[in-house]
């Protein structure tokens, strides 16, 4: 696994740089080749999960629906966006979510240094050598375009993610788009604060530390049956693994679908 050193200037739109102004400009970044393939440090997030950066993410309404689906929800929300068609969340509510966001963030920090690495160690293993077919991956380029089940492994912070892919995504870039994708806002915290889980996606390429995985047509039954295996303390799974039109329908019929766990820090006796 070697570092490589990028010099380059980012006047891509998104960055909000100009490209006339950034002439001669460069920018400094860190990219690594990890599981076989190359992974780089953005401009906002790096290659590891860090507090400093981890709220820094879209403040775009990512559950925008139409003032007729509710009106009196719309209208009593008013406030809570910088524009009439609540598309953009104003900077008050922003601050209070980051604030509530970091509170989340810290009590699942707390939450995985309580955990026992050993007892970590013995499900992980118990749970890949229980199904058939799942193996250790070391390069991840061997895995473009296989369907199937994969688990990615953050040690440093003794959980898992275990999820699924078809032929036309694949192994490979499933797992790389978890490592570049970021949850907006407004869905860092899934339930409430004392309950939510971090999504993998806000963690980056190098807290994976290993991944195995399995070529299969029922990749569902699979993450079904791997996450049955793990004890839910050590995953990162927010909903329960099954097809996503089964977990539809299940939510229709008032199943509770989604995992949490109870984070509050007990108070001295």
């Amino acid at each position: 696994m070697g570092t490589i050193t990028v010099e380059y200037c980012d006047w891509s739109a998104h960055s909000g740089h100009d490209r006339n102004a950034c002439e001669g400009h460069v920018a400094r970044l860190v990219a690594e080749t990890h599981f076989g393939v190359r992974v780089q440090q953005g401009s906002v997030h790096g290659l590891r999960l860090s507090r400093d950066t981890y709220t820094l993410v879209s403040t775009r309404n990512s559950l925008w629906v139409p003032r007729e689906f509710s009106p009196r929800m719309w209208d009593a929300r008013m406030d809570d966006f910088a524009d009439e068609d609540h598309r953009t969340y104003s900077d008050d509510w922003c601050a209070r979510r980051r604030a509530l966001a970091l509170e989340n963030f810290d009590l699942n920090m707390a939450y995985s240094a309580r955990l026992d690495m050993a007892e970590f160690e013995d499900a992980l293993q118990a749970a890949v050598r229980g199904i058939a077919g799942v193996r250790e991956v070391t390069d991840l380029t061997k895995w473009d375009a296989v369907p199937g089940v994969y688990v990615m492994v953050l040690d440093d912070y003794k959980q898992v993610y275990v999820g699924t892919t078809s032929p036309q995504v694949g192994v490979m870039k499933r797992i790389r788009q978890h490592w570049t994708n970021s949850k907006p806002l407004d869905r860092l915290i899934f339930g409430t604060v004392t309950t939510s889980i971090l999504s993998i996606d806000s963690f980056r390429a190098l807290d994976t530390t290993r991944i195995y995985a399995a070529r299969t047509g029922v990749p569902f039954e699979h993450e079904r049956l791997l996450l049955e295996k793990f004890p839910e303390e050590f995953t990162l799974n927010r909903v329960a693994g099954r097809d996503p039109r089964e977990l539809g329908i299940l939510h229709a019929a008032g199943y509770d679908t989604i995992r949490q766990r109870g984070l509050q820090v007990a108070e001295d006796a």
